[in-house]
């Protein structure tokens, strides 16, 4: 899943490839809080994982959002 996002966050926000990191935060990639509501749209769209903005807006890096969005693939397995 982090690849599927880095993907997102590179193609669909035009985050610079060499800031994103698991450790990368929002503000670090010049994301807002508007960013959640925007990936919880791309999410749900590109990946088929029905993510909250509001958890979104919880996770404190990069890698904790991937995590949250390899936890949403398996449970809907």
């Amino acid at each position: 899943m982090y690849d599927t996002l880095v993907h997102i966050l590179t193609d669909r926000f035009r985050v610079r490839p060499d800031l994103v990191s698991p450790e990368a935060t929002l503000p670090s990639l010049g994301l807002d809080s508007l960013f959640a509501v925007e990936l919880s749209f791309v999410l749900e769209e590109e990946a088929g994982l029905g993510i909250g903005f509001d958890e979104l807006a919880e996770a404190d890096t990069i890698g904790e959002i991937a995590r949250l969005m390899q936890d949403r693939q398996d449970a809907a397995v």
